[in-house]
This record gives C-alpha cells, sequence and structure tokens, in this order.
C-alpha cells in the first residue's frame, strides 16, 4: 500500500513539475520554463568578450549577451569541450525577398552563387581604384580591382603563380614610365608576346584563367 501511495504521489509530482510557468498559471505544455510579462523583459547574463571566453566548459546551446567589442546575443554552437560562439546577427535587413546589410563588410571564405546561371546579375557595385607609383607584386587582394600606376619612370609589375582562378584586374599608365608585366614561375600569355605597356594613357587587363595561365591584353608593345 504505501508503495502504491509512493508511486501516485511521484506521479503527480511529475506532471506539476513538468513545466514551469513565471507570471502564469498556465504554462505552454511545449516549454519547460514559460515567463509571461507584459511589462518586463528576459535579461540574459551580461559580459565582456574576455568574460565569455573564460566560461568553462560552455554547454552547447548557452547564451550570453556580450557588452564590448562586437556587442550582441551569442549562443555557443559547438561543444563544451570546443565551444564555437556565434553571434546572433541582427546586421542584416529583410524586405519581401531582398536582404540588404548596411553597415561595414561582407566576406566569405566560399563562393558567391547566382540563383539562375543565366540571369542572376551582380549590380550596385564600383570597382577599387588604387593608385601606385612603383612597382608591385600582384596579389589575391588586387582582384577586381583598376591600378592608376603613376610613375614617371618605368617600373615592372610582378605577376606571380598562385593567384585566384578568374583573377582578372586592370592597369592604367597615367604617368609617363611604361610598365613591364614580367612573371615570376610562369610566362604571361600574349598574342604577339608583347609584355610591355604602350605608353602613357595604355589600358592593360590581367586575367588568371586557372593553373598559373595568366594571360595579358590591351594596349601592349615591346
Amino acid at each position: 500500500m504505501k508503495h502504491s501511495i509512493y508511486i501516485i504521489l511521484l506521479f503527480f509530482v511529475t506532471k506539476t513539475v513538468a513545466q514551469t510557468g513565471i507570471g502564469t498559471n498556465t504554462p505552454d505544455a511545449s516549454a519547460k520554463l514559460d515567463i509571461t510579462s507584459s511589462n518586463k523583459g528576459f535579461l540574459v547574463p551580461r559580459m565582456t568578450n574576455a568574460q565569455r571566453s573564460a566560461i568553462t566548459s560552455p554547454a552547447n546551446g548557452l547564451m550570453v549577451y556580450q557588452t564590448d567589442g562586437v556587442i550582441g546575443f551569442y549562443v555557443n554552437t559547438g561543444t563544451s569541450s570546443t565551444p564555437a560562439w556565434l553571434r546572433i546577427n541582427t546586421d542584416w535587413t529583410k524586405t519581401g525577398n531582398d536582404i540588404s546589410f548596411t553597415t561595414g563588410n561582407i566576406s566569405t571564405t566560399g563562393n558567391l552563387i547566382g540563383g539562375n546561371a543565366t540571369s542572376s546579375k551582380l549590380s550596385g557595385f564600383g570597382a577599387l581604384v588604387n593608385s601606385k607609383s612603383t612597382g608591385f607584386t600582384l596579389a589575391a587582394s588586387d582582384n577586381g580591382s583598376v591600378i592608376n600606376m603613376t610613375s614617371a619612370t618605368a617600373v615592372t609589375i610582378t605577376i606571380p603563380t598562385g593567384l585566384p582562378d578568374g583573377f582578372n584586374c586592370m592597369i592604367f599608365q597615367s604617368g609617363t614610365g611604361q610598365i613591364t608585366f614580367a612573371g615570376s614561375g610562369l610566362t604571361p600569355v600574349n598574342r604577339n608576346g608583347y609584355t610591355k605597356s604602350i605608353g602613357q594613357n595604355a589600358l592593360v587587363t590581367i586575367l588568371h584563367l586557372g593553373s598559373n595561365v595568366v594571360v595579358i591584353s590591351g594596349e601592349l608593345s615591346n
């Protein structure tokens, strides 16, 4: 008899604590904790980046509000042994099927792919224009840029191996110094074998087709 009463009481206690309500006597059945208020909010722990990073074995799904650096809500999407803190992003604005980002820069380590290979377009962007007065070696960061060479004396632009596939940039010789295009570990391809700008106001395009095959084209001579 005692065992039966114990089991019944245990059943009711379990049912009683199945959901917890704060500010409500009828917590939602889908919630373990249901907080209800019409004039107050829910305040999560607030801490600095250093304090967040110092949390010992943070559970997956743990959330805090960071008060310095990039301020905002952070959730651990990793494990307790290998935390991966992800900020809940509020920088994007969604309007209909469009999203926009108006502050700072957007970067990705993957590919940017259009939804339709024949009709997707990239628009509304300007090209980065860099002015240089001395010779230099091209880098991946020059991809898509326009380089204005202002030197009054001859200079050399070196084209290295390892540039991204599809790398392309334009070189404009605004100064009087002739530009020589030299490969480092590769030989630039030109239909006439030319490797120098033809003179002041010449425009030259550099294109990497992949596998260190780099084409130079435009107003060139020897």
